[in-house]
């Protein structure tokens, strides 16, 4: 019998410890959320900065090619939103190893 009870007993120590496990795991993800939200806003005007950069070094084309990709003629025709993801990649114009 004390068998039975040692089990059972077992079982509900790892429930309690998988619960306790999860809560942290939670909390991780909200802070990853906050991470995420709090990432700077790149303005129009750092980006233009940036592809008047490559531009003139040279990337003209390159600058073009990117903002088609984008689905835009020009910088204005982008979603802000999309301001983060367009200045990544346009500082890895040029920079090919």
């Amino acid at each position: 019998m004390s068998i039975v009870r040692e089990l059972k007993r077992c079982g509900e120590v790892l429930i309690a410890l998988a619960e306790a496990l999860s809560v942290p795991e939670v909390e991780l993800r909200q802070e990853e959320k906050n991470k995420v939200s709090e990432e700077k806003q790149i303005s129009m005007e750092e980006v233009r900065a940036v592809l008047a950069q490559k531009a003139a070094s040279g990337l003209s084309d390159e600058v073009k090619a990117l903002l088609d990709k984008h689905g835009a003629k020009k910088l204005s025709d982008i979603n802000p939103e999309n301001y983060n993801q367009l200045i990544k990649e346009a500082e890895g114009i040029g920079n090919a190893s």
